[in-house]
């Protein structure tokens, strides 16, 4: 009578996994599904930000051109005044 016990307990915990692993399948499914989704979203995203660097690096590069000519221009316009002023 014992081992009817033991084994039905046994039994019923084997059930209780296998419909628990039943259940756990279709949404491990799906979560892969969105994990190579996302992966595949990281990918992009990392190629366009490569370009998007260049493009500030290029744009921080022409702010540095941009500030000596604003320098010289400046300076330029000193002397100019200080000729017209003597």
């Amino acid at each position: 009578m014992v081992w009817w016990i033991a084994g039905a307990i046994a039994g019923l915990g084997l059930l209780v996994l296998i419909v628990a692993v039943a259940r756990l399948v279709p949404r491990l499914r799906r979560l892969r599904r969105v994990q190579r989704s996302l992966r595949v979203r990281a990918d992009q995203a990392q190629q366009l930000m490569a370009p998007a660097l260049e493009l500030q690096q290029k744009a921080e590069a022409m702010q540095e051109t941009v500030l000596k000519i604003q320098e010289k221009v400046e300076a330029r316009a000193a002397r100019k005044a200080d000729a017209e002023a003597s």
